[in-house]
This record gives structure tokens, sequence and C-alpha cells, in this order.
């Protein structure tokens, strides 16, 4: 394959994304005003000034408030939705960033390929078949790392549960209402619950634009999916409309999200009981049989040696 067909054939792409990026510009363009507006008031409202101390948030940042993420081109699936809530990365800089990688990704690997197939002078089939290959792997390879984010921080708030839930019952044993029990978990719960506290901001912000607690609660916990927190949720949103002794409840709920977690554990410590088995085989073994039978090798040898 000569190389003036490969040089259109990647000017083709490219202008095939240009006339993509152009598209979903106009159609977004008079949506950039208020979504400006909006990410103006979210980050007056946030007071989070510690991220604006970094350079690369502060541009990420801008640009999501500019309506520069409102224009990149996105492959909404309700999938890649869920996994972003999950990650923590639903945030004007988090979005942005993961969908300018998404297109990003998969153009700098082909240039990459393509460039070393230049460098080698291999311009046949093989090649549009490796240029082909580094264009998949690049845009699956931001939606497994999406999907591994999530997957990790789903475990840690399923992990920091337990510890919630203790110090939820001192709140309400202290007579805190349900609202001031959250305000007070999300201040305390920095060191101890950090991911929850992050998610309780989110919906503390609901509740402070008029929302039920119990209401936005369980909004924050549907597309987490955590068994632990939504379990949770819907015992505060039980007692807080219908009343009841949530101190039983809560002690019990902790108790059985503590023999769950234990029993996992048990599970995790005897799959990496087998692995480790294997583990010792392959490299232990061999070791341990030519320690042991090595001698007796050898002395037969010499042994066989001197008889003929």
């Amino acid at each position: 394959m000569s190389l003036w067909l490969i040089i259109i054939l990647g000017l083709i792409v490219l202008l095939s994304a240009g006339l993509l990026v152009a598209a979903q510009y106009q159609s977004h363009s008079a949506d950039i005003a208020s979504q400006r507006r909006f990410y103006e008031l979210l980050e007056k409202n946030s007071g989070d000034a510690a991220a604006e101390r970094s350079w690369a948030r502060g541009v990420v940042r801008r640009m999501g408030q500019s309506g520069l993420a409102s224009w990149i081109p996105k492959i909404e699936q309700p999938e890649t939705v869920q996994l972003l809530r999950q990650a923590g990365w639903y945030n004007a800089s988090g979005r942005a960033v993961f969908y300018l990688s998404v297109w990003i990704m998969p153009l700098l690997l082909m240039l990459l390929v393509f460039i070393f197939v230049l460098t080698t002078g291999n311009l046949n089939r093989e090649a549009m078949a490796q240029l082909f290959m580094a264009g998949a792997l690049g845009f699956l390879l931001p939606k497994n790392v999406l999907r591994r984010k999530a997957k990790s921080r789903r475990q840690i708030l399923s992990r920091e549960m337990p510890t919630a839930v203790y110090l939820l019952r001192m709140l309400f044993d202290a007579g805190l209402s349900t609202e001031h029990a959250l305000r007070v978990l999300h201040v305390e719960g920095q060191l101890l619950t950090p991911e929850l506290a992050k998610e309780l901001k989110v919906a503390l912000r609901q509740v402070d634009a008029g929302l039920d607690p119990a209401d936005a609660l369980a909004e924050m916990a549907a597309p987490l999916d955590v068994n632990e927190l939504n379990d949770t949720v819907a015992i505060l949103k039980q007692v807080s409309r219908h009343g009841g002794n949530i101190r039983e409840t809560l002690i019990k709920f902790a108790k059985l999200m503590e023999d769950r977690q234990l029993s996992s554990l048990r599970e995790y410590v005897n799959v990496l009981s087998g692995k480790m088995s294997v583990v010792m085989m392959v490299f232990l073994f061999p070791a341990l049989l030519i320690f042991l039978a090595g001698p007796g090798f050898l002395a037969l040898s010499k042994g066989l040696t001197g008889a003929f």
C-alpha cells in the first residue's frame, strides 16, 4: 500500500473528527451561556479554594465553565454516565477530561503507530491493521480505566459504611435530626469516610435547594449501586417519614455489614491462598526438588560415569 493512500486515509479520519466536533458545537451553542452560569454558581457555592491552587485543575475547570465540555463529542451511554458518577468524575472537569481522552487517545495511538510504520518502512496491509488496532485500543482504554476506578471507589464506599453507620447512631443518640446528622457526618467524616463525605456534599446541596433529605439521599445512592449505602438510605428514609427506634436498627445493620465484610474477606483469603499455592508450585517446588534430590542425582551420575 502506497504512502499517499495512508496519508489520504489519515486526513479523512481527521476531517471526520473535525466535522463531528463542529456539529456537536453547533448543536450545543445555545446552551453554553446557561451552562457557564451554572458552573459559576456551582463553584461559588462549593468554595473549593484548594483545587484552584492547582494550575491543571484550574484549566480543566475553566473548560467546563466556558462551555467547552458541552461541545466535546461525547458517547452519552447510560453505562458511561453511571460509571462517571460511581468514579466521582461527574463534575465539569472530570467529564471534560474523560471525553477528551476518549477522542484524543485513539488519534494519539494511531499517530504513534503511523510514525513507527513510517520509520520501519513497512507500508502494507499489516500497517493498516496495526492502525485499526491502535485506534480500537485507544477508544477502549479510557472506558476500562473508568470502569476500574468506579469499581475501586464502590468498594471503598462499601468499607466506609460501617463507620458511617456507627457515627450516625452516635449523632441520633445525641438528639440530632436527620439533616443535622448528615451535615455533621459530612464535616466530621472528611478523615474517616472521605468518599462518603464527597457524596454527602452533593446531597446536602440538594437539601439546601429545598429537596427533602430522604429524597436527596435516595438520588445520591441510586447511581452508586452500593448495597450497604442503599440499605442505609432506605432505613433513614423509613425513619424520617414514619418514625421509630433507629438506634437498635442501626446497630443490627452495622453488625450485619461487618459480617458481610468478614465473609468477603474470608473468601478473598481462600482465593488468595489458592493463587499462592500455584505460585509456590511454580517457583518454590523446583528449587526444593533441586535442593533435596540434587545430591542424589549427582552421586548417581558420578557412579554411572565410573562404571562406564
